[in-house]
């Protein structure tokens, strides 16, 4: 399996006229790679995820899997995003059951696939809970249960964590690194959190500021499952970070002008700093 990214750009048309959100994207992503794209606000990282779903339409260029063009949404793509779209009045196995059954999976084996994936995001004791008696991370690994029982290509997460508390968001990346090595599935990752892209990723993805482009991918040479605050693993996150600051400062300074700047180094590595707003 391959995705190929090819010559992808995308224009918007406004009332105060045209936006471009991604100029000239291309990027290979090989069988069972774990991919995270980086980059400021509004620089198109979600923009092209939903292109490689199939929910938008790129203006230029194409994407092709398994050489054959992605002109819609189709089951060889699953996606998930960052809030948990649940059905309230499904308990959580019916919210896993749900795309099967739409897809035509039979009774009997839709409901052994569910209770598989709810057991291997260690959810199965809730199979019978509904979505208001979850937690937002049990809902997240709903969710992602969901997601995977499709047996889809490449799974497509925009943001997956991002409305978690911290120590939630911290142990769904663990299960995530360990459901990767299990299922080997071939992910594609945005984030606003570098640690997190490292933490995960087999290659980090650094988008420019607007309009969107690869300006650099960075492969992430770490043993799996990775532990946060490693040595190894810091010194990855500086490096991402140090690409990525330059275009961080690109957006503020279109906001606050030639003089604004990062007030040190510390800026960089600390997500709840001025750059967070920005990414």
């Amino acid at each position: 399996m391959s995705l190929d990214i090819k010559n992808v750009g995308m224009v918007y048309e406004t009332e105060s006229g045209h936006i471009q959100a991604l100029d000239q994207v291309n990027l290979q992503i090989r069988d069972g790679e774990f991919i995270c794209v980086v980059g400021p606000s509004g620089c198109g990282k979600s923009t092209l995820l939903n292109i490689i779903a199939g929910l938008e339409h790129a203006t230029d260029g194409e994407v092709l899997l398994d050489g054959q063009r992605i002109t819609a949404p189709g089951p060889d793509r699953a996606v998930m995003f960052q809030e948990a779209a649940l059905y309230p009045w499904m308990r959580a196995v019916e919210n896993v059951e749900f795309g099967m059954k739409a897809a035509g999976v039979p009774p009997q084996e839709r409901h052994q696939r569910a209770m598989k994936y709810l057991d291997l995001v260690r959810l199965k004791s809730f199979a019978q809970a509904y979505p208001h008696e979850l937690s937002g991370g049990m809902r997240q690994r709903v969710a992602l249960a969901r997601a995977l029982t499709l047996d889809s290509k490449v799974l497509l997460m925009d943001e997956p964590f991002a409305a978690l508390d911290s120590q939630t968001r911290n142990i769904l990346q663990l299960e995530l690194q360990h459901i990767w090595m299990e299922t080997k599935k071939t992910i594609f990752f945005v984030t606003h959190n570098v640690e997190e892209a490292v933490m995960l990723a087999d290659r980090v993805i650094v988008f420019s500021a607007h309009p969107g482009h690869v300006k650099k991918v960075i492969k992430i040479e770490l043993a799996r499952p990775r532990q946060r605050g490693s040595i190894d693993l810091t010194f990855y996150v500086k490096s991402v970070m140090k690409d990525l600051a330059e275009e961080v400062e690109k957006v503020a300074k279109k906001e606050y002008g030639d003089n604004w700047s990062f007030e040190d180094d510390t800026v960089l590595y600390n997500p709840d700093s001025d750059m967070g707003a920005y990414l």
